[in-house]
C-alpha cells in the first residue's frame, strides 16, 4: 500500500490524547492513532451505507421520508455525499 504525507490541525486535547495513547503503549506513533481513526471512521460510514442500501430496497415502496427520521445525523451527513 502506498503511503501519502497529510498534514491537519487538530486541537491541543486531541494532540493530548494521541500522545497519551503514544507513551501508553496502544500505538507507536501519532501516525498510527490517525490512521486507526481512519480505518473506524471508513469501517463505520461503509456499514451505514451498506445498510441504507439494503433498508432502500426493503422499504423501496415506503415513504423515504418517514423511514430517514430513524437516521442520526451523522448517518444522514454520510448519506448525502
Amino acid at each position: 500500500m502506498d503511503m501519502v504525507t497529510i498534514s491537519a490541525d487538530v486541537s491541543s486535547q486531541m494532540l493530548k490524547w494521541a500522545d497519551t495513547m503514544v507513551k501508553k503503549g496502544l500505538y507507536k506513533s501519532r501516525s498510527e492513532v490517525v490512521r486507526e481513526l481512519f480505518r473506524e471512521k471508513m469501517k463505520r460510514d461503509e456499514g451505514i451505507l451498506m445498510s441504507h442500501a439494503a433498508l432502500s430496497e426493503a422499504w423501496k415502496d415506503e415513504d423515504d421520508s418517514y423511514w430517514e427520521s430513524f437516521l442520526t445525523k451523522e448517518e444522514k451527513k454520510v448519506l448525502r455525499k
